[in-house]
């Protein structure tokens, strides 16, 4: 995998903004757009046939979106399906190069959509698909291998700019870090965290005895939190390269086996492409590889790219960050928790029930949210503060509309956290429908978690 890819080697530059824009064979980038237009391809169409669109974006009355996005709700009937079913379209074109352009940046916005549109199926992955989608975009992947360079030959290209590896590779590097990092807390490293995931797996037929073994559930809870704060700089080295790459593919095909995660263990193989010399394509003739300079820019649109590039990092070592801005356990709080890379490190569990009250004819009433939905979205409602209060505002701006124009909202319910002894996560005599979210401070309604051992 780690082949020269021509015996004539593009020259050499000794500047750190030479080094970013010399250009490399663009094999890899361009093997990597096929993996990952298929890899959408295969969730898209997986989402609809799983019933996972039914489920989430159909039966629901609606969505509960990120703050600031409540336009964004799922189209009528059998919209969503139709929706889905032209992303992977868009996938099947990204996969082929076939109007790469156009194609990319539809998926991106039609991707960015889905995941704005919706909280309760929340994932680490679909948030790095998002990035990536994006990142793609602006990166020269169709220039080879694609409809498009067969269309348009003057347009073929063997090479990209070093700096488009190196950006793949920092992406990387962050959210195996930031996941590495979120490991370190005592659920984790007590292999707490682990023994509930694997709870139910260790009444698996075959498996069920190797799963249940604590000293197996302590080798997977220090191995991964191994491996996602060394496996980057691993990659980055030849002579560890090798071996890295094979410990990265056990590691996610067991994810994937395990805990069912859809792509993103496979998406993560795709991504160690970037670390590799690029592969020789051995149908491809020799004189075609020879450095062309097609992709050079000027001196101005390098020094945009380097800002852009920077900015684009410092936002995505910022975001996972942002949790410290609050006060209390960000697992519990959920205030930064959701971009920041924090995988599989708490569970919860719970429900809550609405008091409406109308002060000014004294009538009061209680609203049962599993009248209206199921237990996949109840386990979110019920965990996450966040989700309580749009739904709060919700039931305000319901009634306001039935003639009660100022109504008090009280969420009551218990949650328990990691298989703590279950507590109240909203303050019950805090009026809802009266408070503002606090979008770089922390939410005063919101309970402190107390880590209690259930009787």
């Amino acid at each position: 995998m780690n082949a020269s890819v021509s015996q004539k080697r593009f020259p050499e530059k000794t500047g750190w903004k030479e080094q970013l824009f010399s250009p490399v064979s663009n094999t890899n980038l361009v093997l990597f757009r096929i993996m990952f237009g298929f890899l959408l391809a295969c969730h898209c169409f997986s989402q609809i046939l799983n019933g996972t669109v039914k489920s989430i974006f159909i039966e629901p009355p609606f969505t509960f979106n990120f703050i600031g996005f409540d336009f964004l709700q799922p189209l009528p009937g059998n919209g969503m399906y139709y929706y889905f079913t032209l992303m992977g379209i868009l996938a099947l074109m990204i996969m082929t190069g076939t109007w790469y352009k156009i194609s990319m940046f539809l998926f991106a916005l039609m991707w960015t959509a889905v995941y704005l549109m919706q909280k309760s199926n929340y994932n680490n992955h679909y948030y790095l698909m998002v990035l990536l989608s994006w990142i793609m975009l602006f990166l020269p992947a169709h220039q080879r291998l694609s409809v498009d360079s067969i269309r348009n030959k003057s347009n073929r290209k063997t090479s990209c700019p070093r700096w488009v590896y190196g950006l793949m590779i920092a992406q990387l590097f962050i959210v195996y870090t930031y996941a590495g990092l979120g490991k370190l807390n005592m659920d984790w490293l007590s292999g707490r965290f682990i023994s509930i995931r694997f709870s139910k797996l260790a009444m698996h037929n075959m498996l069920g005895i190797i799963y249940g073994n604590s000293v197996f559930q302590t080798l997977v809870a220090y191995s991964g939190l191994l491996f996602d704060l060394l496996i980057v700089p691993l990659m980055c080295f030849k002579k560890t390269r090798r071996f890295a790459f094979i410990a990265a593919v056990i590691f996610h095909l067991f994810n994937s086996y395990t805990f069912r995660i859809g792509i993103f263990p496979y998406l993560s193989i795709a991504m160690l492409i970037f670390f590799f010399k690029p592969i020789r394509l051995r149908w491809i003739s020799e004189t075609e590889l020879l450095y062309d300079r097609g992709n050079k820019v000027s001196s101005n649109l390098e020094s945009f790219i380097m800002y852009a590039l920077l900015l684009y990092l410092v936002i995505q070592i910022w975001l996972p960050l942002r949790s410290h801005l609050f006060q209390g356990n960000v697992f519990w709080t959920e205030e930064g928790y959701r971009m920041s890379w924090r995988m599989m490190l708490r569970t919860k569990s719970g429900s809550v029930l609405f008091r409406v009250k109308d002060a000014a004819s004294g009538k009061e009433w209680q609203i049962d949210p599993s009248m209206h939905f199921k237990p996949v979205h109840l386990m979110w409602l019920s965990g996450s503060p966040d989700i309580i209060w749009q739904y709060a505002q919700r039931i305000k701006k319901a009634y306001k509309r039935k003639g009660y124009p100022d109504v008090e909202v009280y969420a009551i319910g218990k949650v328990s956290m990691n298989r703590y002894q279950a507590q109240p996560l909203i303050d019950p005599n805090c009026n809802l429908a009266a408070e503002r979210w606090q979008l770089f401070g922390h939410s005063k309604w919101i309970l402190p978690f107390i880590a209690k051992e259930k009787e």
